[in-house]
């Protein structure tokens, strides 16, 4: 202890020994000991209330408690507070149990001189500091990772919340605002995507690229809301037509629509386009500024290929791309087929 004066509570019902033990810490110079001694458990526990000491000189034989027990219950109310069991009894298994359950020493009275006593008392403060310190340190440490528990929990949360944002801000960049469907942008990364799968299994992929017909005179004949009204009706009507998970309808261009159809080969591409072509027909939007039919019509480019070499995704488009020009060219609201090579 680096403090020369130590409050000492005495828990001793023999006269005799306490006047023993008062002599005893007189016999040193280096440290002034406050001694105040009562002689029952239960005046000890009351002193604890109302005073404060640096240690605890204790007899485990008291009028009012025996052995262990006395331990214990003085220890339940001063568990900070180091104590020196200082008692008549020789009996090693209570010593051993008693040092177990903390207290700092066992002294047998007929065998404590003062310098064993003095140097008892001394190694019980300094223990007891050092555990106190370890204690206040473990605190320290429970909170840290407490406070670090909770930082790492607010961090999570809110990296999770950014992470979503990120998502929607990712699917909204990703989606036609007016339709809902797919946009452009999407279908370069999944058409790459499922031609490389497609290269990679040596599968068919397919594309229909769709046009609704005389669009401009629609827009010119009901303007333009409801021109975007009938875009979401195309747009909806081949989505639902569109029935695996993997296949993907976007909006291409104003009024041109696009769908991709993975490990799909030329029969199956013309089933899903004629279903969609008569999904088109029975929505039975009037278009009486059409010069072909009086509802709205599309013309369809489809185009199938199985990935090799170094073929390029956007040849696919582009076999796509033309055989829906020549759908227009030859009198649109038809299907035109773009084979391999052709």
């Amino acid at each position: 202890m680096n403090s020369n004066f130590i409050n000492i509570l005495l828990v001793e019902d023999n006269l005799g020994d306490i006047f023993l033990i008062r002599e005893m810490l007189k016999q040193t110079h280096t440290t002034d000991f406050e001694l105040m001694s009562v002689s029952r458990l239960e005046e000890a526990i009351q002193c604890i209330h109302e005073n404060s000491f640096g240690i605890i000189l204790l007899d485990l034989s008291l009028p009012d408690s025996q052995g262990l027990d006395t331990f214990l219950n003085l220890a339940s109310y001063a568990s900070r507070i180091p104590t020196v069991v200082l008692t008549g009894s020789k009996d090693e298994t209570l010593a051993i149990e008693t040092v177990r359950h903390g207290a700092q020493d066992y002294l047998v009275k007929e065998q404590v001189s003062a310098e064993v006593l003095i140097r008892s008392i001394r190694y019980a403060l300094e223990r007891a500091q050092l555990l106190e310190k370890l204690r206040q340190n473990e605190e320290r440490l429970q909170q840290f990772n407490r406070e670090l528990k909770e930082r790492v929990e607010e961090r999570t949360i809110e990296l999770s919340e950014k992470n979503e944002q990120l998502k929607n801000l990712l699917k909204r960049s990703m989606t036609d605002h007016l339709t809902g469907i797919a946009n452009r942008y999407s279908v370069a990364e999944l058409l790459e995507r499922e031609w490389k799968n497609a290269l990679r299994n040596a599968m068919p992929l397919s594309i229909i690229m769709m046009d609704i017909d005389f669009f401009k005179p629609y827009n010119d004949t009901y303007g333009h809301p409801q021109g975007d009204e009938c875009l979401k009706q195309v747009a909806h009507s081949i989505q639902q037509t569109l029935k695996r998970p993997k296949d993907l309808v976007a909006r291409y261009g104003g009024e041109e629509f696009l769908a991709i159809l993975p490990d799909t080969d030329r029969a199956g591409a013309m089933v899903v386009v004629r279903q969609i072509q008569a999904d088109i027909w029975v929505l039975n939007l009037f278009h009486p500024a059409s010069p072909i039919r009086d509802r709205i019509t599309l013309s369809f480019g489809v185009a199938t290929i199985i990935p090799e070499g170094k073929t390029q995704s956007t040849t696919l488009i582009a076999m796509a791309d033309k055989a829906l020009y020549l759908a227009k060219q030859r009198g649109r609201d038809r299907i035109e087929y773009n084979e391999p090579n052709a």
